[in-house]
């Protein structure tokens, strides 16, 4: 091998390594990127992959307030092929990493009620209160055992007391939605 040949293969080694240092992964895009796939697949019954998706949307940013909503996705496909067990910890889940988001309880005290457990946690819950978002969960099994007007009563406490939480938004939704219904 010549001086000239080692020269140029001297300057392709140390040149391409700059040629691609711009290109980073950025794991919380591609955590977005997933779960929006997978809610494409989701829409489209396609539920293998889309579990899949929010599996690994979940594995790339899996702390976070955001893989609260994935846990809450994959809860949702789980619950379309019938495995609710499965979507049960994918609530709890979702409902640990983001306290403050209510679809979070709502689907899980749903889900609760179609695993034939909401009286036992209605009873959980309310021997074992750890915070004011407790009552949260302790409407909602109200209402998904059939106390419907105690549920809301409960509800509309909770957000007498706590008015400037996020949450509380969602609960005077929810409370809304209901007393709309219940009207008709």
């Amino acid at each position: 091998m010549n001086i000239k040949n080692l020269f140029i293969l001297l300057i392709i080694l140390l040149y391409t390594p700059l040629c691609f240092a711009g290109e980073t992964i950025n794991s919380v895009k591609n955590a977005y990127r997933h779960n929006n796939k997978g809610l494409i697949y989701l829409e489209e019954k396609y539920y293998f992959g889309a579990i899949k998706e929010f599996q690994i949307a979940i594995s790339l940013n899996p702390k976070s307030q955001a893989s609260a909503s994935f846990y809450t996705n994959l809860g949702t496909t789980y619950e379309k092929i019938g495995y609710n067990e499965l979507a049960k910890d994918c609530f709890e889940k979702a409902l640990a990493l983001n306290p403050l988001y209510f679809d979070s309880y709502l689907k899980l005290a749903e889900n609760y009620k179609k695993l034939g457990i909401a009286p036992q946690k209605l009873t959980s819950y309310q021997n074992n209160r750890k915070s004011p978002l407790s009552d949260v969960m302790i409407g909602l099994l109200y209402i998904q055992t059939g106390q419907v007007t105690t549920g809301i009563t409960v509800l509309d406490e909770f957000v007498n007391k706590e008015e400037n939480l996020i949450l509380s938004a969602g609960v005077k939704e929810y409370i809304n939605k209901l007393t709309e219904t219940e009207d008709d």
